[in-house]
């Protein structure tokens, strides 16, 4: 019983090296879990964690390897090494240096994540250095033969890293105008009128947006992600492999564009309300079918490649090889123990290095002051309305509201949106201003180059004022962008750049929350009679908690 023991606490022991490399995981997973919560783009996230596990799974059941471990320790390796040790020597240290570069890139990659939390290059660099720390520590624990076997499995995880901006953006622009012209080209061949214009369909009863949700970008990371798997799963060439992730692309294509056909005969014939009811039952038909015309081509690639390797003899070798040759283990336990516990160490040093340098700074920063709006809903007239769901995809805000109503003679509609602290997608409440959104909503505008400042309950909150001039009576805009910590309030619609996202990092400054106000008034003569009823209506409006307000 107490060999039993001994045995237990040894083995547990062994596995210790594997601490580290799960708190790598866990902060890689929810680096990207907002990503893969917010954007539908990137929904499949969530399922290929657990395809890396199932294919390493796999591997491990493959026949003359599954529980075979033969613990060999440094020195006695080093005994037995052959001849050629001198060339195993020098693998050895260059593992060891991969495995210190990509721990010391850790610390910095950190330090710029927790300012940067939506930096897409900061998630690949970070994805990249757990990627190869844990194939690093494969190669260690499990020798050269596992890590062969391996490799595929583990990156297999990076299809679920979302796409650098530079690269996703011209893809989904250029898909999306694709799709939409050839759409338009197949419904004229069936007797419906349709004109393109940019990323809209125009047919008899009215405009049909194809957003991004529909453009072909999403199913085909997709249809990527599982071509990808079937291929591994399957166990075919490099070659198959390439014609599998061909085959989807042209699948994703193909469905999508049946999909949308569908939708803009079904606004064509019905009106555009009718589209609400078949979105979505459309969606799932055409994922659905997608995945089974892959899996259909999966097995039969297999089929193809076990007739080939029949007609060759090639699998009676490789059954030959796997009885002469099964694969071991080389645990090098020492070794191994030695890596864990100085990754350990560096990664403790690491996390409290980054969180003292941050708090240090933070201290220094004048406290939070928060606010939320009181809407008037004791108002006969008030109504509150839901956000576009494409909205929330591409603002990814952490709660959002939108109302109108009438008062004082006057038409009002106001949409609140706060990001919280440590959200993914901070940085696009700053981009995404009247400036450019209304010129994209098709609005023409004039205004919004100063802020003026309006007290409201002892707070000074800075507002651009826009006019809209081609609406059927004048419309006024205002808006408020605030950063609950920020030490002076403004804001400045400057373009995000590679230097702007470092100098948060250098002042000490994670990404805080935001919250932002926009209203339209109309009914107001002038903009100066705009401005009157806006202060007397933010004073109801806005909520603040006293504690909260600094002097």
């Amino acid at each position: 019983m107490i060999s039993g023991f001994r045995f237990q606490v040894s083995s547990f022991r062994q596995k210790l090296w594997l601490l580290p490399l799960a708190w790598l995981w866990f902060v890689l997973i929810n680096d990207l879990r907002v990503e893969w919560t917010v954007n539908p783009q990137y929904g499949y996230g969530w399922a290929v964690p657990f395809l890396c596990v199932f294919l390493i799974w796999q591997k491990f059941q493959t026949p003359g390897t599954s529980g075979q471990w033969s613990v060999v320790s440094s020195r006695k390796m080093e005994a037995c090494a052959p001849a050629g040790g001198k060339f195993q020597v020098s693998g050895f240290r260059f593992q060891l240096f991969v495995l210190a570069l990509c721990a010391l890139l850790y610390a910095p990659t950190r330090l710029v994540e927790e300012a940067n939390p939506d930096w897409r290059l900061v998630s690949w660099a970070l994805a990249i250095e757990v990627v190869g720390l844990t194939l690093i520590c494969v190669r260690l624990a499990l020798g050269a033969q596992r890590l062969a076997q391996l490799v595929f499995p583990v990156c297999f995880f990076l299809v679920a890293v979302p796409w650098p901006t530079g690269i996703e953006t011209p893809l989904i622009q250029g898909l999306t105008r694709l799709d939409t012209i050839i759409t338009t080209e197949l419904l004229g061949w069936i007797g419906i009128p349709a004109i393109p214009h940019g990323n809209v369909i125009e047919v008899a009863t009215g405009m049909v947006g194809i957003d991004e949700a529909c453009s072909g970008i999403r199913s085909f990371q997709a249809t990527l992600m599982i071509s990808l798997f079937l291929g591994e799963f399957y166990s075919l060439g490099a070659w198959h492999r390439a014609l599998c992730v061909s085959a989807g692309f042209a699948l994703s294509v193909l469905f999508n564009l049946a999909r949308m056909s569908l939708l803009v005969w079904v606004a064509a014939r019905k009106g555009i309300n009718a589209i609400a009811t078949w979105h979505d039952p459309a969606g799932v038909t055409v994922l659905v079918a997608c995945f089974f015309s892959l899996w259909g081509m999966g097995v039969w690639l297999q089929s193809a490649k076990r007739k080939a390797q029949s007609a060759k003899g090639g699998a009676q070798s490789a059954e030959r090889k796997a009885k002469i040759e099964p694969s071991t283990f080389n645990f090098q336990l020492s070794t191994l123990r030695k890596v864990g516990l100085a990754l350990g160490i560096w990664i403790v040093i690491s996390e409290a290095g980054i969180e003292a340098w941050y708090r240090s700074h933070e201290a220094r920063q004048p406290a939070a002051i928060q606010w939320t709006v009181s809407w008037p809903t004791n108002n006969a007239t008030f109504k509150e309305m839901e956000i576009a769901p494409v909205t929330r995809q591409l603002l990814r805000y952490s709660d959002g509201r939108l109302a109108e109503w009438q008062e004082g003679g006057l038409g009002w509609q106001a949409v609140f949106l706060h990001w919280k602290t440590g959200a993914i997608s901070l940085r696009l409440a700053e981009e995404h201003t009247p400036q450019t959104c209304l010129p994209t909503a098709g609005h023409d505008f004039v205004g919004g180059d100063e802020i003026q400042y309006l007290t409201v309950h002892d707070l000074k909150m800075p507002f651009r004022f826009y006019q809209i001039t081609d609406t059927p009576q004048p419309t006024f805009l205002a808006y408020c962008l605030w950063d609950d910590r920020a030490s002076t309030r403004s804001f400045e619609s400057a373009p995000i750049t590679r230097a702007s996202r470092l100098l948060p990092v250098l002042a000490g400054q994670r990404a805080s929350s935001k919250r932002t106000i926009q209203i339209a008034v109309t009914g107001a003569n002038d903009l100066v009679s705009a401005q009157a009823a806006l202060r007397a209506e933010l004073q109801q409006l806005v909520v603040v908690k006293p504690d909260d307000i600094q002097n």
